[in-house]
């Protein structure tokens, strides 16, 4: 009797596992599906004058974003499995908005505006694209739109920002600021900028890394609040104490 229990119960375990499996596995079909229905290709001009393709896939399964071209690919790892917003900005650039994991009663979204240049990929900007928080009766909005004229043959982008707050219990917190700046775009670097800052005595944290000291002459993004730098061939942002970490 016993025997025909443990008997029974191995049965039943094995049917669930199988049955776990299968459905582990019809999930991960299913993300592979949505991920190839979801990934596009477009044709640009890169910075050098040549015809370039330019493809963008959702891995939904590992949470990566992944955008090839001919010989490179850049992944982006804090991507939340939502369909990525992309267009073309103008006939050398893309846009890529991708939701990235916020928290509770918090939306966050980046930027990121890809190019070529020389068969190489460039990350032409990398920003904070939105954030959205509703907590303890405050309401708070950041929004980075862009555009581009299409016949635009200096590659200046136009960049809006709009950045708000409005609280319920502090009152005298609250704000509506809203600004148009013009972006220039840096030929020998591949990124665009607001203006370039001498930089002297701050630090960058790279991971697994002691903090490295950084001095020189680097291409600025400034978007209201927001604050980035391009340096050694990737963005960072800063705090107050003049310390900067990648933003990716």
């Amino acid at each position: 009797m016993y025997k025909s229990i443990a008997t029974l119960f191995s049965v039943l375990f094995c049917m669930l596992a199988f049955n776990h499996a299968s459905a582990q596995n019809t999930a991960k079909t299913e993300e592979e599906q949505w991920s190839k229905k979801d990934t596009k290709t477009y044709n640009i001009i890169s910075i050098d004058g040549k015809n370039q393709k330019v493809t963008i896939i959702p891995d939904y399964g590992n949470h990566v974003l992944k955008i090839t071209s001919l010989k490179e690919t850049i992944s982006i790892s804090d991507y939340w499995g939502v369909p990525p917003e992309t267009r073309l900005l103008n006939k050398n650039f893309i846009e890529i908005k991708y939701a990235v994991r916020g928290g509770s009663d918090l939306g966050l979204g980046n930027i990121l505006i890809i190019c070529v240049n020389n068969t190489h990929l460039y990350e032409a900007m990398h920003v904070l694209g939105y954030v959205n928080s509703e907590t303890m009766g405050e309401n708070a909005h950041y929004k980075v739109t862009l555009t581009s004229n299409a016949k635009n043959t200096s590659n200046k982008v136009n960049a809006h920002i709009h950045d708000d707050i409005n609280s319920k219990r502090y009152p005298e917190t609250n704000y509506v600021y809203d600004n148009n700046t013009v972006l220039a775009f840096d030929t020998a670097q591949n990124v665009f900028y607001s203006v370039k800052e001498n930089l002297y005595d701050h630090f960058i944290k790279v991971k697994n890394k002691a903090k490295q000291k950084v001095a020189g002459m680097f291409p600025m993004l400034l978007l209201g609040k927001e604050t980035y730098y391009f340096i050694n061939d990737k963005w960072y942002t800063g705090d107050l104490d003049k310390e900067m970490f990648e933003f990716k």
